[in-house]
């Protein structure tokens, strides 16, 4: 028998997760062909526990292409591996590898929240997650790319903080776990990440003085325990340091304490993104009608919508502040935990948006809205706090687990009814691909032009108009599953991995993928065997996208910027980077990318290409 402590956290956090685990189940009818980011994901995934397992992240905007560095350690791959592998070494394995861990997480704050508050806390941060889920979008959490994999993991980060500081210290090695993951997965998180988990080593040390006896023992070895699986988690990092030259930290250390690559943001920039992401009255109006709505509010540009956002942030900030204030001058010692934890990490957040070089793009702040939650929770709970104070009669006992009822509930049905349009990442990209690849696999087993058939080598080149070779990664990531061996150019080197780099003279033929105008340049080229064309649009799409071609066109000639036309033509995602252009050629550019263009894949002879 459960009991009923099991029974509330055996509920309540089944009630949170419920979502994910349908997502995942519906996603099994949805086939997926990972392309760019993901496919650089499987890759590794792929290698945990062999000769080449990873020892560190995905590559990340760290240094130049094709040296550049990138985020610190490999923990992310080491726990989706093994749902991979039951999953059949399939796509949707790494989808059940991320529900299974971002589910995990989201349990573990129902059963912290219980650790903290009984069964009002397990209740209460179950609809904290909940609104999470809502928030952030089945998309963000049943895919293991590295921005969004931490985000369910930084939150846990965040409880069990709040547990240490209330005197739980055992929850010490929670934050260790979480801290590690979420720093090595995707450097936006390291700042936070590190300060959060310094105040709560700094809490463990305080304790340890003042204490004696059994109470001492209990906090040194949960202290010792914490900085053992902290230690253990950043050893793969630490062995490619030493063994590589230079080894990645270093690489990380140079380009964010060298000279940035690109402009840091200002400080009016940073304040206003800070206080976008603490704007409870634009994200939280939005998830009755939005599936996502903590992404889209981090994708709205820095412009737009300014005045209310500086407004909303600015009073949510006040009210936590003047809560903050009442919750210590009253004594109230979860509150003052939770606050404490809180103020770093908005402290931290601040530090790391104003170290953001470049554009601010969305998914380098996700994680702000988990601290957001925690904001509004405080907030809430000193209101009703207040509220009993004042009126003890008007407030009843069970408010709070009352409220955090209907919040939950509500945010899991608004999430289960997000599940019928649920769809895989990328779905022109990835379809496209999908449909290249049984003709290009047909091609290479009947040795088609240079192919000699299954049992040959293959380098995959691409040449892509569209999405700076999305799908050429892919392409790469599929043949690789059905067992051929296919390597790319050294240039690839970082994101294909090394090991799947072909020396010259060391494969039977070329696999070339492109795109877009590409593709009748490919046509005209000799001993080029055409074996798959594919245009996965629909004629509306079609027609939308020479439209939208046509007027960014139009609008380079205005702006005196022709010679962006051709860049359009042949690199378009790197056209739509350019940081002078106004929004709304930057808004036809997105639409663009969205709707995509045609592919085709080419079998050609060996040295084709470099």
């Amino acid at each position: 028998m459960l009991g009923r402590r099991g029974t509330t956290i055996a509920v309540s956090g089944a009630v949170a997760v419920l979502p994910l685990v349908v997502a995942v189940v519906a996603l099994l009818w949805r086939p997926w062909a990972p392309v760019l980011d993901l496919a650089m994901t499987e890759f590794r995934v792929r290698d945990v526990g062999g000769r080449f397992t990873p020892r560190i992240g995905l590559p990340g905007r760290i240094g130049d292409f094709p040296d550049q560095g990138s985020h610190p350690g490999p923990w992310s791959f080491y726990l989706v591996a093994p749902f991979y592998r039951l999953g059949a070494a399939t796509a949707w394995g790494m989808q059940l590898g991320s529900v299974v861990v971002n589910s995990a997480a989201f349990v573990g704050v129902v059963v912290i929240g219980h650790r903290l508050a009984g069964r009002r806390g397990a209740i209460a941060l179950a609809a904290v997650a909940a609104v999470a889920i809502r928030g952030f979008g089945l998309d963000v959490l049943t895919h293991p790319w590295n921005p969004y994999f931490p985000l369910a993991l930084f939150l846990l980060l965040l409880v069990a903080a709040w547990a240490v500081l209330a005197g739980d210290h055992a929850m010490a090695v929670v934050v260790a776990f979480c801290a590690s993951v979420a720093a090595q997965t995707h450097v936006p998180y390291l700042l936070s990440c590190v300060a959060v988990s310094v105040l709560v080593l700094g809490v463990l040390i305080a304790r340890w003085r003042r204490s004696d006896g059994i109470e001492r023992h209990a906090v040194a070895r949960s202290t010792l325990l914490a900085l053992g699986v902290t230690a253990v988690l950043w050893v793969p990092p630490l062995v490619d340091q030493w063994r590589r030259d230079p080894g990645n930290l270093t690489m990380l250390y140079r380009h964010f304490t060298g000279e940035p690559t690109e402009p840091l943001v200002s400080i009016g920039t940073a304040i206003r993104v800070f206080l976008r992401h603490l704007d409870a009255f634009g994200a939280l109006g939005r998830l009755l009608t939005d599936p996502n709505a903590f992404v889209v509010r981090s994708g709205t540009p820095t412009g737009s919508g300014i005045t209310g956002s500086l407004v909303g942030g600015s009073v949510v900030l006040a009210l936590w502040v003047a809560g903050a204030w009442y919750a210590s001058r009253r004594g109230h010692r979860l509150l003052v935990a939770l606050n404490s934890v809180v103020g770093v990490a908005l402290l931290a957040g601040l530090v790391s948006m104003a170290r953001i070089f470049g554009k601010v793009w969305f998914y380098l702040t996700l994680w702000a809205w988990m601290t957001l939650l925690l904001v509004l929770l405080s907030i809430l709970w000193t209101a009703l706090l207040l509220a009993r104070d004042r009126r003890r009669e008007l407030v009843p006992a069970d408010a709070p687990v009352r409220l955090a009822t209907v919040v939950g509930i509500v945010a899991t049905l608004l999430s289960l009814t997000a599940v019928v349009t649920h769809d895989v990442p990328e779905p022109n990209l990835s379809d496209g691909l999908r449909a290249v690849v049984p003709p290009t696999v047909d091609a290479l087993e009947r040795g088609a032009g240079e192919a000699v058939g299954p049992d040959g080598t293959y380098l995959v080149f691409w040449q892509d108009a569209v999405f700076i070779g999305a799908q050429g990664y892919g392409l790469v990531n599929e043949l690789e599953r059905r067992g051929f061996d296919v390597g790319v150019h050294t240039t690839w080197r970082v994101p294909v991995t090394h090991h799947r780099v072909l020396a010259p003279g060391s494969y039977d033929a070329e696999i070339h993928l492109v795109s877009g105008d590409y593709i009748d340049d490919w046509r005209s080229r000799p001993d080029h065997v055409e074996v798959a064309t594919v245009d996965v649009r629909t004629d509306d799409e079609r027609r939308r996208f020479d439209e939208l071609e046509a007027q960014v066109d139009d609008r380079l000639r205005e702006l005196g910027r022709p010679e962006l036309i051709d860049v359009v033509d042949g690199n378009l995602f790197g056209a739509s980077l350019d940081p002078d252009l106004p929004q709304d050629v930057i808004d036809d550019m997105a639409e663009m990318l969205l709707i995509g263009e045609p592919v085709s894949v080419f079998i050609a002879p060996a040295g084709s290409t470099f």
